[in-house]
């Protein structure tokens, strides 16, 4: 699933005006690669710290190397899901999305938005704008960075192989459908779309002009339906009542934050976020789905239950 999307974007990419224009910088590097590295660092100083045995002391050239790349090669296969998946959001950067779909969805949403709510989200949030409240709201929405890649280091570290291979191929299939959709609906968001029409700016403190800037460096122009601030964070919590019920209702929390903080700072629209509550049951679902019938997905449960000397697994289907 992940190849074939790829496979699609880049042919995309490769054929409209986008890759000769496209810029990688400093920071999609960065955010691309710092999982990674900091698995890397770590996988290195093991290494380097661990006790000689008299085996080691008998390697040669070849042994060493293959012993010292081993863990690297598996470190970049288990998180290849979270390069892969930004990867193909960095490359919607360059307005990809508008050559597929050039008709903008902000007309239709922000109609939802009015008949739900009787106007804008946003609009009727002015009265309530305070600078301590958007600095902490642009705090919350900015930790939306490394807050997926903290919950899954954490299982990774813990060694929890199969939870982590859920989580993360949970993450695979939300920011697929993440990226068909904002292909399929292309819209800016409040914030671009009724500039010239709020009567108060959003202001905070310096650090929070800050986050805003850098916000606003590294999103895409085109991804508000659905709103996956909201949709990732809230399949995490799916995850946390199976592995970590104590953390479920703190993560619950976040994601009743992120909603607020999504909306409060106009980057979506009040519909972006009902959308992630219907997507990530999906998301979750065809997870589970696609993994109970992998063949390679049941080949290595049965080989991490081996080295623990357990039973094997039910299918993902059939689990909490």
């Amino acid at each position: 699933m992940a190849v074939a999307v790829s496979v699609v974007l880049l042919a995309l990419f490769l054929g409209t005006h986008s890759f000769h224009t496209f810029n990688l910088g400093m920071l999609d590097i960065i955010f691309i690669l710092l999982p990674v590295g900091i698995l890397g660092v770590k996988c290195l100083l093991e290494l380097l710290l661990a006790p000689e045995s008299e085996e080691g002391n008998n390697f040669d050239a070849m042994n060493y190397l293959a012993s010292f790349f081993r863990p690297l090669v598996k470190i970049f296969r288990d998180w290849f899901p979270f390069l892969l998946l930004s990867a193909c959001y960095y490359a919607l950067y360059n307005n990809l999305v508008l050559r597929v779909n050039p008709h903008l969805a902000d007309p239709m949403l922000s109609k939802i938005d009015a008949w739900i709510l009787g106007n804008q989200a946003s609009f009727l949030l002015q009265p309530y704008l305070r600078h301590w409240l958007t600095d902490f709201l642009y705090f919350i929405y900015f930790s939306h960075v490394v807050f997926f890649p903290g919950v899954a280091l954490y299982f990774y570290l813990k060694k929890e192989e199969q939870a982590f291979r859920r989580i993360m191929m949970g993450f695979l299939t939300i920011m697929l459908m993440g990226i068909t959709s904002y292909i399929l609906v292309p819209a800016v968001g409040p914030e671009t779309y009724f500039a010239d029409r709020y009567t108060r700016n959003l202001a905070g403190n310096t650090l929070s002009r800050d986050v805003a800037y850098i916000i606003s460096i590294g999103r895409v122009s085109y991804d508000c339906f659905p709103s996956l601030h909201v949709g990732i964070p809230l399949l995490l919590c799916f995850y946390l009542r199976n592995y970590r019920r104590k953390l479920f209702v703190p993560a619950l929390i976040y994601v009743a934050l992120m909603c607020c903080a999504t909306i409060y700072l106009r980057y979506h629209y009040f519909i972006d976020v009902v959308a992630a509550f219907a997507y990530v049951p999906a998301a979750y679902f065809l997870n589970d789905f696609l993994l109970s019938r992998w063949p390679g997905e049941r080949i290595v449960s049965a080989g991490l239950q081996a080295e623990n000397g357990k039973a094997p697994p039910p299918p993902a289907s059939s689990r909490g």
